[in-house]
């Protein structure tokens, strides 16, 4: 009778730790809905009785998701093999009275965290544990400028403009949101100094009404803009449709939905040509799967939106790195969105550097590729907790 081998022992988890981290900005910088002057994130470590830990985050309502980490989640993962993320996953989803907002923030950070520690553990780095990269660089477009207090907000716009063109990026989404004809122009200006060539996107940040954004579709059709994003209410989605429907410019959506539902009813409205979920807000990486394989189903782009520390930017970097290219659309893709505005969240830990061509490098290293010291947090920590 043949002998079965040994099953290896699985890694508990025996420990998680929250950090929420709070940094302000030299300056307020802002969108079409107003202006903030500090950056904050929750993240978690996940530590197992092996010695292995990951990390994860989540950035919009860092105190808000963290009460539910520390209440109502994490008590449920000690004790978990964390080699069985998407179990782990759909453990804490069954726990959930709703699945989506905080909630689904906070499950996030935990997701996040889990994949990192079991890649870690396997030695490999997340792309591998995901099936593996299809590419070793990451083309990049920088998300910015942004809009400045005053009288004239856009006073800085192109002096922004011009270190990121030197810093190597090689496309562009600008932050607009006054009046249409005024972010046309200034749409005009860039469009000038960037040349015909280099891809150019507008973010309105859910900032006007279907009328305003409507017309300035229209007007930004003539700058060759590759896509108009969150021009309106996330949730106002037969809005989304009356816009597409006029078909001025392809729209873009998704940092404001949660779960795989929500990104269901959104490519069902066919208003959308990109989906743009973050990682940190969604529901993970195990949530990021479920939407990246409607989007393939549906021959979508699927362009994860990245804000936050360096934990999603290197997560969401690994993950960006697996999917398939996407042509036919106005945009080479996958794209990966780099903020390159004032961050110590991420600039602390992690460089990530844009060469000449306007790509970044996607680690080999294991996990998410980036090592998180929190005696590095010093003056950027507010609260940490922990649970075990």
């Amino acid at each position: 009778m043949k002998t079965q081998s040994p099953v290896a022992p699985t890694a508990k988890i025996v420990r998680i730790d929250g950090y929420e981290l709070s940094c302000p900005l030299p300056e307020r910088i802002g969108n079409s809905r107003g202006f903030f002057e500090s950056r904050g994130a929750l993240l978690v470590s996940i530590t197992t009785d092996a010695g292995v830990t990951g990390w994860g985050e989540t950035w919009a309502y860092p105190g808000a998701a963290g009460a539910i980490v520390r209440r109502d989640l994490a008590p449920k993962l000690i004790g978990q093999d964390a080699g069985a993320p998407r179990r782990l996953h759909d453990v804490m989803l069954r726990s959930l009275p709703e699945r989506h907002g905080v909630p689904l923030m906070a499950v996030s950070a935990l997701d996040i965290g889990v994949w990192d520690a079991a890649a870690r553990a396997a030695n490999k780095p997340l792309s591998a544990m995901l099936g593996g990269a299809m590419r070793e660089r990451m083309a990049a477009y920088v998300s910015g400028p942004f809009l400045k207090p005053g009288a004239d907000p856009f006073h800085t716009y192109m002096a922004d403009l011009d270190t990121y063109l030197d810093a190597g990026f090689r496309a562009v989404k600008l932050r607009l949101g006054t009046t249409p004809k005024r972010d046309a122009e200034i749409a005009r200006q860039v469009r000038a100094r960037i040349g015909a060539d280099m891809p150019l996107m507008v973010d309105l940040n859910q900032g006007f009404t279907i009328g305003p954004a409507a017309d300035l579709a229209q007007r930004l059709a003539e700058h060759d803009v590759r896509w108009l994003e969150e021009p309106i209410a996330h949730d106002n989605l037969a809005g989304y449709k009356r816009l597409a429907d006029g078909g001025t410019i392809p729209l873009a959506a998704g940092e404001s939905l949660f779960g795989v539902e929500a990104f269901r009813d959104a490519v069902a409205s066919g208003a959308l040509t990109y989906l743009q979920p973050d990682m940190a807000l969604c529901g993970g990486v195990t949530e990021m799967l479920k939407i990246a394989g409607l989007a393939e189903a549906f021959g979508m782009a699927l362009v994860p939106h990245v804000w936050g520390t360096a934990v999603n930017f290197n997560a969401t970097l690994q993950f960006a790195a697996t999917l398939p290219a996407r042509n036919g659309h106005a945009m080479p893709c996958p794209m990966f969105e780099y903020d390159y505005s004032y961050n110590p969240l991420r600039t602390k830990f992690s460089a990530n550097p844009v060469d000449a061509n306007g790509t970044v490098a996607v680690s080999d290293a294991p996990g998410i590729g980036v090592e998180i010291d929190p005696a590095k947090f010093d003056s950027l920590l507010v609260q940490h907790w922990t649970v075990q």
